[in-house]
């Protein structure tokens, strides 16, 4: 699926998205139901006598051209065999938003693809902007990250809950509600610049999706369907969250300027091997990650800017600082250490190896990643 949304981001183009919308009429005193699969009245309908009039044409007027394009079914065949009420999925496809200034968006296999125009959006690095505001809104929805390469811009979702209507859901909600249907969803997410074109494309797919009912399966694997409307209902989602009352909004009042926050993301280098990703220039990554070390427990041994090597002796701090500072620990025991800083993609990337000069182990890396990039944000940002 990766490697599927990889190659649609390459291949989707600005284009004019048309999506066919379904009306529903419905009496002004009837109540919209709260699932998009209700009809608004229910399904009265199918106790309701059909009604055979007689079919009058005026003689002037009595020769008809028939198209078999819309061919009515026969009324002779057995209407049992015929699709009806709940057995007919009646929700309504999904439109994805394009609130963002300079973006369109379309569907693609299934994929749900946003691509901003960078000339009329007016920011630089928009794929690095639009990247940052992906994590914050995963951390604010406690989404969790089953796979991430910050290098590259691409995650795998872990799994999370919402409704029908892609309202998150909560055990609670659960436990209180029993007609309550869950929904859970996993997807994979990338973000793409392509520069030749001035165009940065987000890309949300589902990769997985169970739907349950008082703890029992319902639902068997999605279809086309499906895919395309819950990627759409995720990209949304995510697009909504950018809508801000605050300074830093376009006329769109969607929020879109980079807010200068520094943050530290996991990826891999261009050796495969795990590295924090810095979304800072290496000038700035250099001068601050010098003199944040001392603060964090590590002491300055070489450093040679030119090479981009930072040699340290490591020894813990006492728990207070990391309660203090509401950080992990790192887990690393007391012991010699080499970051190596360097620039890939665009972006700075830090890579740590141990006394022997081999790269960290990755179990161990990623016990360390948290509470090391959280220092990074910290130290960065004040």
């Amino acid at each position: 699926m990766k490697s599927r949304i990889s190659t649609n981001v390459t291949a989707a183009m600005v284009v004019t998205a048309s999506v066919l919308l379904s009306g529903c009429s419905f009496y002004l005193t009837d109540l919209l139901h709260d699932s998009p699969k209700s009809a608004n009245n229910g399904f009265r309908y199918l106790n309701t006598d059909a009604d055979r009039l007689k079919f009058a044409v005026d003689p002037e007027h009595s020769n008809f051209n028939f198209n078999e394009k819309y061919y009515i079914q026969n009324e002779n065949i057995n209407p049992d065999d015929a699709m009806v009420g709940k057995q007919i999925d009646i929700t309504a496809p999904i439109q994805i938003l394009d609130s963002i200034p300079g973006s369109v968006s379309t569907l693609k296999n299934n994929v749900a693809v946003m691509s901003v125009d960078t000339y009329e959006s007016g920011y630089e690095n928009y794929d690095n902007i639009l990247w940052d505001k992906f994590l914050n809104y995963l951390k604010t929805n406690n989404i969790g990250i089953e796979k991430i390469d910050s290098l590259n811009n691409t995650l795998s979702t872990g799994w999370f809950s919402v409704d029908v209507n892609f309202n998150r859901i909560t055990p609670k909600m659960l436990a209180d509600n029993d007609d309550l249907e869950e929904y859970r969803v996993k997807y994979d997410v990338a973000i793409k610049s392509v520069p030749e074109k001035h165009i940065v494309q987000m890309a949300a797919a589902l990769t997985n999706f169970k739907v349950y009912h008082q703890g029992d399966r319902i639902y068997a694997d999605p279809d086309s369907f499906v895919q395309s409307r819950y990627s759409s209902l995720f990209l949304n989602d995510f697009i909504s969250s950018l809508h801000g009352g605050s300074a830093a909004t376009g006329d769109s009042g969607v929020t879109v300027a980079h807010t200068g926050y520094i943050t530290a993301s996991l990826g891999r280098d261009k050796n495969g091997q795990y590295a924090w990703v810095i979304n800072a220039d290496y000038e700035t990554v250099w001068n601050r990650f010098i003199k944040m070390l001392p603060a964090c427990g590590f002491e300055v041994l070489l450093n040679e800017k030119t090479r981009g090597i930072v040699d340290v002796d490591y020894d813990e701090p006492s728990d207070s600082f990391f309660t203090s500072n509401g950080i992990d620990n790192y887990v690393i025991e007391d012991d010699k250490y080499r970051f190596q800083v360097g620039i890939e993609n665009g972006k700075t990337v830090i890579t740590i190896f141990n006394n022997l000069k081999q790269p960290l182990s990755d179990d161990l890396f990623l016990k360390m990643y948290s509470g090391f990039a959280r220092s990074i944000e910290l130290e960065f940002n004040k």
